[in-house]
């Protein structure tokens, strides 16, 4: 892969070559002052490519931490362009970069990229600009060796780095991966820093500069010594908006293009996920599922099926989104005439002014969260009429209409009693209910599912599992929508044991941190996670499936109102 890329003076042949370099061969490295030139090398190399490559060979990555590349992003050779305002784009350029790595390892079968005769894997160029930037940020650090090992393991396999820097700093464990190294407008010292050799400083001349010689002159007789820098001049790279190259990029590629890797809006709206979306993976206009976002590593939509969900738990930061996703979840459900709804709520009322006023038809709802007198029987026949919590009400509505407590126990004890105490006399509830009760959507926000107490305990103990365990068969759906922490181990786990499918919006790996194994996350490695995912920006957020431990970060699709939490 051969690219001339500017003109070389070379006095002990008395010859000034074209400059000439092989991206098989070799990885590149310019250094250069502000303004000397850097930006137009990859400008240069990235059109070259245009011109002598299709998408079925090469593909582009570029990295822009100088901010002066955005034009390349729609160039179709260029499956990625991200500068450095999202730190997760950064993240799944080298989560991508370690993919691609690991396929050409398996489809080379051991041989060297450059010399296998049969058909080989596209071809990938990494382009960083402004390396130093990337290299001072804290946040990367974890990405060092990441970038060291494409430096190091890359060539061979067919991906070819590309980095410019304003200076040495940092880089002196990656020079001796970059045979070419070329360096423009520099201070004296840093010339020998880089060839080893004093040059004459080549002053305020872009584009003017010295480089080493990798592959010699095809006139050329001899070899020349490898790190001896000789005077360079780079071509200026063409204008990408110029009308004959974008009539030649017509003519050559059509429509045709690499797999794109877009960057998503700041708020990701349900039309402009559609344009993200293959059709192939869209909803479907009959199914309760419905997609709740799309992964950041392959822009692909993460669906909630609730056949398989199991309990659906979301946890996150206040404003951070989760009333959004709840409404998301219940997109399908809410216009469904054959699903019911039971919302638990405490005093914020949250579910009342966001969704249950949504259910218009009464008989498709009930709703608690307000303590309310009852008229219950007493074991000698008396009515008393008893204030109950909200909760005691919805565990005597799932007795009288989902599952009959009245012989369940715990530690020995009735749960009922446990909960009303042993004064009542609670019937059981109605068995052709049992029968009928299904299609019931859970909607579970109130604060009190979490604390210590004793009908707390008895739900998430008993009940809970209970209804869990007869949710697939009766087609009953469960949404712990704002998960608070529970200082109770005996309740914790339990209620960990139920969930399915978790949502997390917030940093998981200061989460898991904080909170530790108190949650269904608490069993991942708080420093892998760090490594692995960025900071979550407001929209985005984690799915977990805990059968599948498979974890995804999602940019969440924005549902209804902008204001809601």
């Amino acid at each position: 892969m051969i690219c001339v890329l500017g003109h070389q003076d070379i006095p002990i042949k008395q010859e000034q070559p074209d400059f000439r370099v092989d991206l098989l061969q070799t990885n590149i490295l310019l250094f250069g002052s502000p303004m000397s030139g850097k930006s137009n090398l990859i400008r240069l190399l990235t059109l070259i490519l245009h011109k002598l490559y299709r998408e079925r060979d090469e593909q582009i990555f570029i990295l822009d931490f100088g901010g002066a590349l955005a034009d390349l992003e729609t160039l179709p050779l260029v499956s990625a362009y991200f500068d450095n305002a999202n730190e997760e784009y950064v993240k799944r350029v080298f989560k991508l970069m370690e993919d691609q790595l690991k396929s050409n390892i398996s489809a080379l079968k051991g041989k060297n990229y450059a010399s296998c005769t049969e058909r080989q894997p596209i071809h990938t160029t990494l382009f960083i600009d402004n390396v130093n930037a990337f290299l001072d940020e804290p946040r990367y650090t974890a990405y060092q060796e990441k970038l060291a090992k494409l430096c190091r393991d890359g060539l061979s396999k067919g991906i070819t780095v590309v980095m410019t820097a304003s200076s040495t700093k940092g880089l002196g464990s990656y020079m001796n991966n970059f045979k070419q190294k070329i360096a423009l407008e520099m201070p004296a010292e840093s010339y020998m820093d880089i060839f080893s050799h004093k040059v004459i400083p080549v002053g305020n001349n872009p584009g003017h500069g010295y480089a080493n010689v990798t592959l010699p002159a095809e006139d050329t007789v001899g070899a020349l010594p490898a790190q001896v820098p000789y005077e360079l001049q780079l071509n200026l790279a063409d204008d990408c908006a110029d009308e004959r190259f974008q009539a030649n990029l017509t003519r050559y590629f059509a429509d045709r293009s690499v797999k794109k890797y877009r960057r998503f809006p700041e708020i990701l709206t349900e039309a402009a996920a559609a344009d993200f979306i293959d059709p192939a993976d869209a909803d479907l206009p009959d199914s309760i599922d419905v997609t709740v976002g799309l992964d950041y590593t392959e822009c692909k939509p993460c669906r909630m099926h609730y056949e398989s969900a199991g309990v659906i738990a979301i946890y996150g930061k206040k404003e951070f989104g989760k009333t959004n996703l709840l409404r998301r979840l219940l997109k399908n459900l809410l216009s469904n005439p054959q699903y019911r709804f039971v919302f638990f709520d405490d005093g914020r009322e949250q579910l009342r002014s966001h969704l249950a006023d949504e259910v218009c038809e009464e008989k498709r709802k009930v709703y608690f969260s307000e303590y309310a007198t009852v008229p219950m029987k007493e074991k000698n026949g008396g009515i008393v009429n008893m204030k109950l919590s909200p909760l005691q009400q919805l565990v005597l509505y799932v007795h009288r209409h989902f599952i009959d407590l009245s012989k369940v126990r715990r530690v020995g004890n009735l749960v009922l009693n446990e909960i009303f105490g042993t004064g009542l006399q609670i019937e059981p509830g109605a068995p052709e209910d049992y029968n009928r009760n299904d299609n019931v959507v859970f909607v579970m926000q109130s604060k009190f599912l979490y604390v210590n107490s004793p009908a707390a305990k008895v739900y998430m103990e008993i009940i809970l599992p209970n209804l869990a365990a007869r949710a697939e068969e009766k087609n009953w759906i469960f949404i712990f929508s704002d998960i608070k922490n529970i200082s109770d181990s005996e309740i914790r786990e339990y209620f960990n044991y139920t969930i399915g499918t978790a949502f997390l919006l917030d940093n998981i790996a200061e989460f898991v941190n904080e909170r530790g194994q108190k949650s269904v996350f608490g069993n991942m490695d708080t420093k892998s996670l760090k490594e692995e995912y960025a900071s979550c920006e407001l929209g985005d957020g984690y799915m977990y499936s805990v059968e599948k431990d498979e974890l995804k970060k999602v940019k969440l699709i924005k549902e209804g109102d902008e204001n809601d939490e």
